[in-house]
Parts: C-alpha cells; structure tokens; sequence
C-alpha cells in the first residue's frame, strides 16, 4: 500500500529513536555506516519525505547536529527507549506521532505508509510478525503521556532494575497490534535491528551487496 512519495503526513510527527552507545556493539549505533551512510542517515533518507517534522530522540545531541533535524532529549534519563518516546510526547504538538528506532536498517517506506494510514481509534498502533511485537516501529498518541509519565515514574520507586515496560504500557491504554506478516511490503528483515557486531556485519553484507 503506498500513498506517494510526497510528504503526506502533515498531522503525524515523525521521531527517530536514535539512543546512544551499545555496550555490545561499543559505540552509537545510530552512527554505524553501512554503504558510506549511517544508519541514522540512511534512515532520515526514509522518513524525510513522508512527514512534514521529523524530529531526533538522542541525548547526544551535538552528534546530529550535522543531519539539520530538531534534537530532544529524555526528561527521565535511563529508562531507554521508552524515555525517549515520553520526552516525545510531552515534546511534540501532533495527536498523532510515529517511532522508529534508528537501528532498524530494513525499514521501508512502505510499511510506514501502511501504518500511518491504517485507521485505528486506538492510541497506539504497532505491528507484529512472526509472532513478534515490534513496538519501537508505531503511531503513539499524544494523549497516553501521562500514562508513560507514571509507568516510569512507578519504576523509579521499585527496588529492581525495572525500565519500566512497553507490555505494561499496553496493558494500560487501548492499543491494536497488526500482524503485517501477510502484507506485499512484509519480508523477514523487515524488522531487523542492530545489536551486536555479528548483526551489524550481517545486515552491511546484505544492503552492500545490492
């Protein structure tokens, strides 16, 4: 399902997760190069002309000054991506917002059409394949940021190295999970993210040898 290639997503706003280093990769993901671009680049390079704002989630922000994108950063610190997507959402002026994390170099613009054009009344909508929730590659809506803001909040106070959930979070506010595995743009790396050097080289061999 594609919507074309101009911008088309004036009410959504677009954030990369970008994050920051990977004690299993050992630097910033968001800057691996694959074919000459980062990742971080070559996913800007997607997003771009879809959405009239995209807007980086990093607390390094003098990283990516260079890409000429707005740059927030976590107002709770350690909570890892969903801290990112709190700041966001207290951040952004859409109902509407979509997430990507940066290190998902298979990304297609066809899946994020489809998204974005699915219509859903819930507040968060996310896909799935093989079984697999990807909840760092959805629509979150402006209007569940106090329960984010609580859920981390709950976390601060539990003597456990709890981050707060993604799960708990769906179990707290009206979300549709859509298994995409049988739609046209679906393919096994779809998906994919970045996590160790073994997956880093495993995705550079593929995206190089195109």
């Amino acid at each position: 399902m594609s919507l074309g290639l101009v911008k088309i997503q004036s009410n959504i706003t677009a954030f990369i997760l970008a994050g920051g280093s990977s004690s299993r990769i050992g630097s910033n993901k968001a800057l691996l190069e694959i074919g000459g671009k980062s990742l971080i680049s070559r996913l800007i390079e997607i997003v771009h002309p879809i959405f009239d704002e995209v807007i980086i989630s990093s607390n390094e922000s003098e990283l990516y000054e260079g890409t000429d994108k707005r740059i927030i950063k976590d107002i709770i610190t350690g909570k890892g991506p969903l801290g990112g997507i709190h700041s966001a959402l207290q951040f952004t002026k859409a109902e509407k917002n979509f997430f990507v994390s940066c290190d998902m170099p298979f990304i297609s613009k066809d899946v994020i059409e489809f998204l974005c054009g699915y219509k859903s009344g819930k507040a968060i909508l996310i896909p799935k394949a093989d079984g697999r929730i990807q909840q760092l590659c959805g629509i979150y809506s402006k209007r569940i940021f106090l329960e984010v803001d609580t859920l981390l909040k709950e976390s601060n106070q539990k003597d456990s190295q709890l981050k707060g959930s993604f799960y708990e979070l769906l179990d707290r506010v009206d979300s549709e999970i859509i298994d995409v595995s049988g739609q046209d743009f679906y393919h096994i790396d779809l998906f994919f993210n970045i996590n160790t050097p073994d997956d880093f080289d495993y995705a550079k061999n593929i995206i190089e040898k195109k």
